[in-house]
């Protein structure tokens, strides 16, 4: 028996933008399929309405990922998989198993010699490198920085001498509600030579991209509201 295939489905970084963002061959892909992992069962839904709006939802079935990747239907899966069903995984935004969960369904079907498939589709991490004028090169992306202030000043300060040593580009996010936060110890922490990438709401009707040495920055600060960012520096 053929295995299924488990395709990893970009879902538009912000909302509104799914003709803006999504190839439309992505939708002739989740058309036929009826299992999907992801992130957050409402959102999820949204999705695949959006890309049919006579998708049949009712006849699917779902399991909800976690951001911890702790959850325990894998098996329940696999199975599918291996009786040759196709499984779609989605997160919330952007791609499953980058900064967001989905790495242990991924690995397990690579495990069981199931084909993983990405469709191409919005990556934030990516769009943010290309437009910052960092090192595509040469890059580290980081995921979330600590939350507490101590650990949080360290690291970046870890990450400047990073760039100072490498030259490559330092790419990280946080929470939207504590971006602003973030932005305010890095003006704080990082030598004013340093240039930071600030790439907010990336596709979205505010979105903002632009790159600045600290001390520029220092002197004109953005102010964040609560919409996604991702940092990069270099």
């Amino acid at each position: 028996m053929t295995k299924g295939k488990l395709y990893i489905i970009p879902v538009p970084i912000s909302e509104d933008t799914f003709h803006k963002v999504m190839p439309a061959y992505n939708a002739e892909v989740i058309k036929p399929i009826r299992i999907f992992v992801v992130e957050k069962l409402k959102t999820a839904r949204q999705f695949l309405r959006k890309t049919d709006s006579s998708f049949p939802i009712d006849d699917c079935t779902f399991f909800e990922l976690d951001k911890h990747d702790d959850y325990n239907f894998d098996t329940s899966v696999i199975q599918f998989l291996n009786d040759g069903k196709d499984v779609g995984l989605m997160s919330e935004s952007s791609y499953a198993g980058v900064a967001d969960p989905g790495l242990k369904i991924i690995s397990l079907a690579h495990k069981n010699n199931i084909q993983v498939i990405p469709l191409i589709g919005p990556s934030s991490i990516i769009t943010a490198l290309a437009a910052s004028g960092m090192n595509g090169q040469g890059f580290t992306f980081h995921g979330y920085l600590p939350k507490s202030g101590h650990e949080r000043i360290q690291k970046i300060k870890d990450l400047v001498t990073s760039i100072q040593k490498t030259g490559y580009a330092q790419l990280f996010i946080e929470t939207p509600y504590r971006n602003q936060n973030l932005f305010e110890d890095l003006l704080k922490s990082v030598p004013d030579e340093i240039r930071l990438s600030v790439a907010y709401d990336i596709t979205g009707a505010l979105e903002f991209i632009k790159t600045k040495s600290i001390s520029e920055w220092k002197k004109n600060p953005f102010e964040f509201d609560k919409m996604p960012c991702v940092f990069v520096m270099g």
